[in-house]
C-alpha cells in the first residue's frame, strides 16, 4: 500500500508539472535555483521585508538567519523546506539574497536531502546524471521486465527531482510575491 501510494504522488507530480526531471545547474555543475525581482523598495525597506519574510516563513528569523550584512546587502538563511520525495522528507538548503535599491537577486545552492533514517546526503549533478543513465538503461535494455523495471526507476527518479524542483521554486515565487505586495503600515 505505501509504494502504491508513492507511485500514485510520483505519477501525478510527473504529470501535472511536466518538468524533464532535472535539477537546474549553473555554469559549474552546481545545483542553482535563481530569481530575482525590482519592487520599489529602498536597500532599507528591501532588507526590513526579507526579513519579515524570513519571520514568516520560517518562525525565526535569528535562527534561519545566518549571515546579515546590512552594508552590503546581502542575507544569508540556512533553513529546510518539505519535499516530495522517495528518500528525503526534507531539503536543506542556502538562500543568498542580494538586494539594493529597487532590486534584490536570491539564489538557493547547496541542497541537502534529509531522512529520519540517515544522514543528510549532498545533492549535486549526479541528480541529474542519475536521469541520464536510467534514459540509457532503457534505451539498450532488450529484456522486456528489466525494462519495465528501469523505466519505473527513472520515472521515480524524475518525481523526486521534480519534487525537489517544485518546492524550491515554491520557495522562490513565495519570497516574489512577498516582496512585491504592498507592506501593511
Amino acid at each position: 500500500m505505501k509504494k502504491f501510494l508513492l507511485f500514485a504522488l510520483l505519477t501525478a507530480a510527473t504529470h501535472s508539472f511536466a518538468q524533464d526531471g532535472k535539477l537546474p545547474l549553473d555554469n559549474k555543475n552546481n545545483i542553482s535555483y535563481t530569481d530575482s525581482g525590482q519592487p520599489q523598495l529602498s536597500k532599507t525597506d528591501l532588507h526590513k521585508k526579507i526579513r519579515a519574510w524570513v519571520e514568516k516563513k520560517f518562525g525565526n528569523a535569528e535562527n534561519a538567519i545566518t549571515s546579515d550584512d546590512t552594508q552590503a546587502g546581502i542575507m544569508l538563511i540556512t533553513s529546510y523546506i518539505p519535499v516530495i520525495h522517495s528518500n528525503y522528507q526534507y531539503i536543506r538548503f542556502d538562500l543568498g539574497v542580494q538586494y539594493k535599491d529597487n532590486r534584490y537577486d536570491a539564489r538557493i545552492t547547496t541542497l541537502d536531502g534529509v531522512s529520519a533514517e540517515h544522514s543528510p546526503i549532498r545533492l549535486n549533478s549526479k541528480e541529474n546524471d542519475n536521469i541520464t543513465a536510467k534514459e540509457q538503461v532503457i534505451k539498450t535494455e532488450s529484456n522486456r521486465k528489466k525494462r519495465k523495471d528501469a523505466e519505473l526507476e527513472l520515472q521515480v527518479a524524475k518525481a523526486d527531482n521534480d519534487g525537489i524542483n517544485t518546492s524550491l521554486y515554491n520557495l522562490l515565487g513565495d519570497l516574489k510575491n512577498y516582496m512585491t505586495k504592498p507592506s501593511a503600515e
